[in-house]
This record gives structure tokens, C-alpha cells and sequence, in this order.
């Protein structure tokens, strides 16, 4: 930190800064970019007094779900507008969404579609992942077209019939993608088990969310992850694991680092807050809380929280998943069967206030909350510093924390398109009491297509 006296747009004062909270300095912005940390004797254009609260990039989440149709046909509720407004009134300036190819699309058709709809919608920057449902070789040609339009992470399944991709298909594409320098996400759960499961539970008349439960379990989670792994070593690429649920999952992970595999690990805030004792009942209630993979319990929620805080988990996302109760979520009403409900949970604005909260709370340092939940998210997608970050050069997404709040989650004060948040009544003790992006105050409105599509790059 150090004195600087500039012409800038505009000046936070006394900011305690998330990379250095000890100490209170001032933040220069010009042009939407952080210009200079330090003792400002220079006055801006326009200056916001921060009173020495804690002032954080803004959060960067790499795996959310907007504008998407799921394999079975169900539009998610949050378009990109929607979906980017709740992000950033969460505190989440950077999101990560996705191009989905369904089996019969073509690769470019859906990436130029998908990209079209960011740069109208957006009021949070966008960077696309690509989910591929099949694998040919005029797939496999189309990579470096896609590279060109600025995606550089492939998402792949190794369950769901419409979704999945055969185990030969599986490690080709992973090598593929690895020639080209792209990143590789994986769902990563057993099919043969899961498959299993769900005929047995459908025999045995179990059609809430037990059913899913029972199909998805913690082994086909494990088996899925180790099966992954091995894929992974075999294609020599180092993968991203989705959604980490399971204690399981974590030892099939470690012993897989131990031999040398390059593992990025995601695990969510449900996994971390939520219990699977929450699907227990009526579907009416508990559909709200069905994911792939399920809630877990206490044992494996610890797990999760000191993988955390050692490390071991690298990212926190929120895998927004929005779907209305009315809609997606009960398609047929009461008469609804766990093989219809539409599969995630809402939760790209609770992302950020739950996590600093884990900090004000004493369960996690400031810094794991960042790398989490900002500084490894942005380098995964090729885009820190510029994301993820407060440096001289960064752009000025800033969130100034209030940490002495307490308050109670309602659905009724965010800002998505769906008709609840799986944390309703939870209580926080920290939320964002005002957001810059770009170095602008986020207001009570938004301008579709005030933000970008971030056309990414493979690390050099």
C-alpha cells in the first residue's frame, strides 16, 4: 500500500481491503479498472466512505445453470438476465454458464445461440462452458472453432441416458480437449448404479425423493469419481470434478493425488449447509430439495467442511439450479414421481453472503472464502486477475461486506425467477450492503446487456 495521487473516476475510502484486512486504505478506479491501492491524496470524481468495512473482489462462480434446457425438456426459470441480476446482488459479479449440445445439435448452432443471448441479457459477465451429449469426429473438428469463440472448458456426463457419453467416448474427448489446451468439467456418478437404484426403488413403489436418494447414493458418487479419475490419467489431462457431496469422493480424490493427478474439486453451499433429512416427505416439500447428487448427512458435511478448510476443496459454486415449485420442479403436480422432478436448487445469490458469513462465524479464514470463492474460480476459467482479484488492473468489481448484520433468508428479498431458495429461514451474519461493477454502484435495476461475454483464451 502506498500514497498516490491520480485523476480517477472514483475513490472507495476506507476499505479494508479482503487480501489485507488489517489495514484500512483507499481503492482508485478509473475507466472500470482498480488503478491503485493505497492513501489516496487525490479526490474522484465520485467517492463512496466504505467506514472501514471489509471490501472483497466480487465473486466469481463458475458453475451455474441459465437459459438452459434440461435433457428432459425443462427450461430453466432464470434466463441470463435474471439469473446474472440475482448473481450480482449476491455479491457474484462473474458467472459461469453453458452452451449445451443435446444429442442431434449442432456444436456451433448451440455456441453461437448461447453466446447471442449473453451479450443481450447480461448484467454480470459470462463465460460459457460447452456440455457435449455426443462425440464424433466433426464434433471432435469443431474444437478449434469453439476455441475461437472464446470457450475453453468442455462439460461432460457420465450418467443420464440422454446425457453421458460412453466410456471410450469418455477418455477420447478428454484427450481431445486436452491436445487443445481446453479444461475439462465432469459429472462424475456411477450409471450402472444409479440406473440400478431407480428400477429397484420404482419396483419397491418409492416415488419421493427417497427414490432419488436411494439411486443417487454416496457409493455411485465415489465409483463415479474414481472412475473418472482413472479416465482422466489415462487421457494424461487433468480434470475439474463437479459438485463433490460425499466423504467417499474426497478419499477416491486424495488417493488420487497422491499418484500425481491434477484434480480441481467443486464442491456447492448445500452440500455444506443442507441435510439430506430435508427429503424426507411429500414430494410437494421436499422436491425443492432434490439435486444430483442428493443432500447428504452430517458425517459427510463434515468431511466436506474440513476438506475445506485444508484445501483439499478447491472451489465453491453454487451450481444454480433454478426451478419453479409450479413448474419444473412438480410438473404433474401432487402427482408428480421423483423421475420427473426437474434435478438442482436455486442458489447463486445465497452463494457469497453464506460463505462470508462461514467466515464471520469463525468456520473458515477469510482467505480460503476468497480462493474459493473467487481467486480459483477465476483462474479456472482463464480469467484471473482481471477477475477475481483486487490489483492494480483488475476491474473494479468490489463488494462492500456488511459483517454485522443478522438476518434472515426470505426468498421474498432476492432477485431470481423462482418461487423459493432452499435456505429460506437460515440465518447470516454477513450480506453485501453495496456492489461496484465496473467501478458503478449495482442499482435497483438493471440494463440488460450491461455486461459482456468473456471471450476466454487457453492458458499459455
Amino acid at each position: 500500500m502506498w500514497a498516490f495521487e491520480l485523476s480517477v473516476d472514483l475513490i472507495v475510502r476506507n476499505a479494508r481491503v479482503g487480501s489485507n484486512p488489517d489495514i484500512v486504505t483507499d481503492i482508485a478506479v478509473s475507466d472500470g479498472i482498480v488503478q491503485e491501492l493505497g492513501a489516496a491524496a487525490a479526490s474522484g470524481d465520485t467517492e463512496i466512505d466504505a467506514l472501514g468495512a471489509l471490501v472483497t473482489p466480487g465473486g466469481v462462480d463458475p458453475h451455474c445453470h441459465m437459459a438452459q434446457i434440461s435433457s428432459t425438456g425443462v427450461p430453466t426459470d432464470d434466463d441470463i438476465h435474471s439469473g446474472t441480476w440475482s448473481a450480482i446482488n449476491g455479491g457474484t459479479t462473474t458467472v459461469g454458464a453453458f452452451a449445451v449440445q443435446h444429442r442431434g445439435d449442432q456444436v456451433r448452432d448451440v455456441v453461437n445461440a448461447m453466446v447471442d443471448r449473453v451479450s443481450r441479457e447480461a448484467v454480470a459477465d459470462v463465460a460459457l462452458h460447452l456440455i457435449l451429449t455426443e462425440w464424433s469426429e466433426s464434433i471432435k473438428s469443431d474444437l478449434d472453432w469453439v476455441l475461437d469463440r472464446g470457450i475453453v472448458s468442455l462439460k461432460i456426463f457420465t450418467t443420464y441416458d440422454r446425457l453421458r457419453l460412453a466410456p471410450d467416448a469418455v477418455i477420447d474427448a478428454m484427450a481431445a480437449a486436452g491436445r487443445h489446451g481446453m479444461s475439462i468439467m465432469v459429472h462424475a456418478e456411477d450409471d450402472v448404479m444409479i440406473t440400478e437404484g431407480r428400477s429397484r426403488a420404482i419396483a419397491t413403489g418409492l416415488t419421493d425423493a427417497r427414490g432419488h436418494q436411494e439411486s443417487h447414493s454416496r457409493l455411485a458418487e465415489s465409483a463415479g469419481v474414481a472412475e473418472a479419475l482413472r479416465f482422466a490419467d489415462r487421457a494424461d489431462v487433468p480434470i475439474y470434478l463437479v459438485h463433490i457431496s460425499t466423504a467417499g469422493s474426497l478419499d477416491e480424490i486424495r488417493s488420487a493425488r497422491s499418484k500425481g493427478a491434477a484434480v480441481t474439486v467443486e464442491s456447492c453451499p448445500h452440500y455444506l449447509w443442507l441435510d439430506e433429512a430435508l427429503l424426507q416427505g411429500d414430494l410437494t416439500t421436499t422436491a425443492a430439495f432434490m439435486s444430483s447428487p442428493p443432500l447428504r448427512g452430517a458425517e459427510d458435511r463434515e468431511a466436506l467442511w474440513a476438506a475445506l478448510v485444508a484445501g483439499e476443496i478447491d472451489v465453491v459454486a453454487s451450481d444454480h439450479s433454478p426451478y419453479r415449485m409450479d413448474a419444473g420442479k412438480l410438473p404433474n403436480g401432487n402427482a408428480t414421481v421423483f423421475t420427473e422432478v426437474a434435478n438442482g436448487m436455486p442458489g447463486v445469490e445465497m452463494r457469497m453472503p453464506l460463505m462470508m458469513s462461514a467466515v464471520a462465524d469463525g468456520r473458515l479464514t477469510l482467505e480460503r472464502a476468497l480462493e474459493a470463492c473467487c481467486t480459483t474460480p477465476a483462474q479456472f476459467l482463464g480469467v484471473y486477475p482481471q477477475k477475481g482479484a483486487l490489483l492494480p488492473g483488475s476491474d473494479a468489481d468490489l463488494v462492500i461486506w456488511d459483517t454485522g448484520v443478522e438476518r434472515t433468508v426470505h426468498h421474498r428479498d432476492l432477485h431470481d425467477a423462482v418461487d423459493y431458495t432452499p435456505y429460506e429461514g437460515l440465518r447470516v451474519t454477513t450480506w453485501p450492503s453495496q456492489v461496484l461493477f465496473r467501478g458503478q454502484p449495482v442499482g435497483r435495476s438493471s440494463s440488460p446487456g450491461s455486461a459482456s461475454y468473456l471471450k476466454r483464451q487457453v492458458s499459455s
